[in-house]
């Protein structure tokens, strides 16, 4: 396992080593044809400091996967990032934090948002649930 996040790892700088003045700050997965999760954060230094672990969590669920020859497009993957309209859930430290759920269907969105000294999107999870 360790291996093939070395590998997905190496895939990724390589892929991203030309960005001139752009950082990345997220990523878009597909498993085959079936675009299943993103990760979004603030900014490029979070995404570089959870990436590591990030990479991992990728890994683990890919081997869960039967393989599949189809690749998801861009297309696929900007419908993906839509916003959800479905159950929400919500914690709240007055001044702090703000931590949220919806869940739509088999699609899970969590954000977590601080709030002081303006409010802030720090990170961003969507994920299509198996079970």
């Amino acid at each position: 396992m360790e291996e093939f996040a070395a590998q997905l790892q190496k895939r990724f700088s390589k892929s991203t080593f030309g960005l001139k003045g752009e950082r990345v700050v997220g990523v878009v997965v597909a498993y085959g044809g079936e675009v299943a999760w993103s990760d979004i954060f603030a900014s490029g230094d979070l995404l570089d400091h959870y990436w590591p672990k990030t990479a991992a969590q990728l890994c683990r669920r890919a081997v869960a996967r039967p393989t599949l020859r189809e690749t998801a497009s861009a297309d696929d993957a900007r419908g993906f990032l839509r916003r959800l309209n479905g159950r929400e859930t919500q914690e709240t430290e007055a001044g702090v934090y703000r931590w949220r759920e919806t869940s739509e269907g088999r699609l899970a969105l969590i954000e977590l948002e601080a709030l002081q000294p303006k409010p802030m999107t720090l990170h961003r999870l969507l994920l299509q649930r198996t079970s």
